[in-house]
């Protein structure tokens, strides 16, 4: 059934996969969504050709679960080949550093960086477009984050119900913060706050003033 599978990159085996199972199932990719107790969305995108990442391994098994009988020919993730881009996504990059201390005016190029699937999708929860990769400069987070780290936030994550570290842009740059409101403010105030307090004191914004790009959910740092 797949014996052009090598030949295709990993969306279009994920679109064969489930045309085929559609095919010998004889249903609709609603109904094979349905009865395998997934989101419509699941299985049609890869059907249409429209998913920008690879059907999930939790996503298989479920299906799996549902059509025993089909023939199930899809390279399990550890058997993937390590040198293909099955096992990476491309996330956006921030064209500029996130200041910790200065703000990065947001100048330069652009471009994708590539991150583990697994960490994007598994660990994360997320999709590659729900990311955004910042590398950060400057010393007023430490020792949280520290001047070359890889910073990955979650823009959909731009909340202030609870204090923690964002990107936002600050009137002349992009910086890494903690934020938290400010109890009681009328009009709802926020506070930016550097760890390297002695040398950062903390400041108030009103919160309408605050471009909050999104919430820091990982790091990466280079061992020195």
């Amino acid at each position: 059934m797949f014996a052009n599978w090598s030949a295709m990159n990993g969306l279009e085996e994920d679109t064969a996969l489930i045309k085929a199972l559609c095919k010998w199932a004889g249903l609709a990719p609603s109904r094979l969504a349905k009865d395998a107790d997934l989101t419509p969305t699941t299985i049609l995108r890869p059907y249409n050709g429209t998913a920008t990442t690879r059907i999930s391994t939790p996503t298989i098994e479920k299906l799996k679960k549902a059509f025993p009988a089909f023939e199930w020919s899809r390279p399990e993730p550890d058997q993937l080949d390590a040198r293909t881009e099955d096992d990476s996504v491309l996330v956006e990059r921030l064209p500029t550093f996130a200041g910790m201390g200065g703000g990065g005016t947001g100048d330069g190029d652009g471009g994708t960086v590539a991150f583990s699937r697994a960490l994007v999708e598994m660990d994360l929860r997320a999709r590659p477009e729900d990311l955004l990769a910042i590398m950060a400069e400057g010393n007023s987070m430490e020792p949280d984050f520290k001047g070359g780290d890889q910073i990955l936030i979650d823009t959909r994550r731009r909340s202030l119900a609870a204090p923690g570290a964002f990107c936002l842009w600050d009137s002349d740059g992009f910086v890494i913060k903690y934020l938290e409101r400010v109890p009681g403010s009328d009009p709802a105030m926020v506070r930016i706050v550097s760890l390297r307090s002695d040398l950062y004191p903390p400041y108030e914004r009103l919160v309408e003033e605050c471009d909050i790009r999104g919430r820091v959910v990982w790091y990466g740092r280079r061992v020195q």
